[in-house]
């Protein structure tokens, strides 16, 4: 295990390495470019090999050539970026693989489960617990015949971050004043998130519904702007400000600007006791700094040197244009589709050049069996041409090619995944399965044309970008079917990145559980909490 990881640490340097030299030297050419990068990938493949012979897993290879320009002329910054972020997703697939080797104390079944169906939005129940509670999973399947749009669970009233203005709603209290909204903001961010290396550098951690509920980790500036993107939504002034070593928020209330840092889980007030001080205070004031210590940067000396260094403090309006306030926690459950999501993990988490695991977070799955009885399976498609259900088996029709095309959309970033198929080929007949991130483009998954009884589980980690870029969130897979195959059962998985603390917890005591959705139609959802008794 130690000769792996160190072969893997060498190899991200050779990549860095490569990339240093590409961009000095002007005389590279592409094809020595692609000849260097896919010696590196060449490498790269076969540790990952290694380690899934040690770990048991399925080693998923990447299609080939998605990332292939031209080999003539010279090569420009842009031929470099293409070229390494093969480099980077196999880093990071290798960062992945060799984090499952790592030994974990293996999980138990939880000790409670309680299970509850539910047919109305609104619909609210209690859930007594009599000790402290470690909390497992929570999950939401869909039982009915309708497809079951934008469901959540709201606990005792917390949580509820569908939305920035949702957020809002939890963190903000009607009648507060600017500066009351202000510190609750601050409040609200100080609490639900930690620091640690962000999963991104750029506008995927600068939306607050994403920054909470996929992620709630990252850096001073990743706090700093989703404070500011709050307060904005909130109807406040606010802007960031770049100084050297740390980057903090600043809000516009009492006729002046203000300080308040939630990544320092901390600011600092003025010689009334009262005002907040501002950036340019702190700049002439390093007695008030150490008159109010910051809980998470305890260094006094190093925060005044920080603020104290004016020639460098600048408001950053890089992290406005590198933000936005867009991203719904929405998405849908068809019949037969379900969404578990756990507060621990199995490994999969987005790294955009930062491939060591966070601290804390967790995973989720959402499971798909299209249900096989009359015109159930077509609920949710994009498109269904040429093919039936007979006796719960899924055919071509009179012997054509059929096509069953489904989207996939998560509000979580899709990391990994998997396709079981059940069926039979007969004659000339075959089944493939391709896959699509805009539903114009296909490539190749998995086919099978030999006749014969067909039973395969499909991993599908090679197909979702990691270590480069930002993750997908939404994908579509094409099941053809020709001649006599048939389908008797079609399971799809997809494997997603969430945040433990956005899930709704169960606490010791009387808890209050209200389930939501936007569907029209009647629905029939079962909500199961999982979870374990704590001494």
């Amino acid at each position: 295990m130690k000769r792996l990881k160190t072969g893997w640490i060498g190899i991200g340097l050779l990549a860095l390495i490569l990339g240093g030299q590409a961009m000095a030297n002007d005389e590279i050419t592409r094809e020595a470019l692609e000849r260097q990068t896919d010696r590196l990938q060449a490498e790269l493949r076969n540790l990952r090999k290694q380690v899934a012979q040690l770990s048991g897993a399925a080693n998923v290879e990447r299609p080939e050539g998605l990332n292939k320009g031209s080999r003539s002329g010279q090569a420009t910054q842009a031929d470099l970026d293409r070229a390494m972020e093969q480099v980077w997703q196999d880093l990071a697939d290798l960062a992945l693989a060799i984090y499952g080797l790592t030994p974990r104390e293996p999980l138990e079944k939880p000790q409670k489960v309680h299970r509850k169906q539910v047919s109305a939005s609104g619909t609210a129940y209690r859930i007594r617990v009599t000790e402290k509670v470690r909390n497992r999973t929570v999950s939401l399947a869909n039982r009915g015949r309708e497809v079951v749009v934008n469901p959540r669970l709201i606990v005792n009233g917390k949580r509820n971050w569908f939305s920035t203005a949702s957020i809002l709603e939890e963190a903000l209290a009607p009648g507060m004043s600017d500066r009351e909204n202000a510190v609750a903001i601050w409040q609200f961010l100080k609490d639900n998130r930690y620091h640690d290396s962000p999963a991104h550098t750029d506008v995927e951690v600068h939306d607050p519904v994403r920054f909470m509920n996929v992620y709630g980790y990252g850096f001073c500036d990743d706090s700093a702007t989703n404070f500011m993107v709050l307060a904005e939504a909130a109807g406040l002034k606010a802007r960031v400000w770049g100084l050297s070593g740390h980057v903090v928020p600043e809000a516009y209330f009492d006729g002046g600007w203000h300080m308040l840092d939630p990544d320092g889980e901390i600011y600092y007030l003025d010689d009334d006791g009262e005002s907040i001080s501002s950036v340019k205070t702190l700049e002439q004031r390093p007695d008030i700094i150490r008159k109010y210590p910051s809980p998470y940067y305890t260094d006094a000396e190093k925060l005044i040197e920080i603020y104290s260094t004016t020639e460098d403090n600048r408001i950053a309006d890089w992290y406005r244009r590198s933000s936005e306030s867009v991203h719904t926690m929405g998405f849908v459950l068809r019949p037969g589709e379900s969404l578990l999501r756990s507060w621990d993990n199995w490994g999969l988490y987005f790294a955009d050049r930062y491939l060591e695991a966070p601290r804390q977070y967790g995973n989720g799955r959402f499971r798909f069996e299209p249900v096989f009885e009359d015109s159930l399976f077509r609920k949710g498609a994009k498109s269904v041409r040429g093919v039936q259900v007979k006796e719960g088996v899924l055919v071509a029709a009179q012997g054509r090619k059929g096509v069953l095309v489904y989207p996939f959309q998560s509000p979580y970033p899709v990391l990994g995944g998997k396709i079981d198929v059940v069926g039979d080929v007969q004659g000339k007949g075959g089944i493939e399965v391709t896959f699509s991130e805009n539903g114009e483009d296909w490539q190749t998954v998995w086919k099978v044309d030999e006749p014969g009884a067909v039973k395969a589980g499909i991993p599908m980690g090679g197909y979702f970008r990691n270590g480069y870029g930002r993750p997908v969130y939404a994908y579509f897979l094409r099941v053809s079917l020709s001649g006599a195959a048939s389908v008797r059962k079609l399971v799809f998985e997809s494997d997603v990145q969430v945040a433990p603390h956005s899930l709704p917890t169960l606490e010791e005591g009387e808890n209050t559980v209200r389930y939501v959705d936007e569907s029209k139609g009647e629905r029939q959802v079962g909500v199961t909490f999982a979870y374990d008794g704590m001494p």
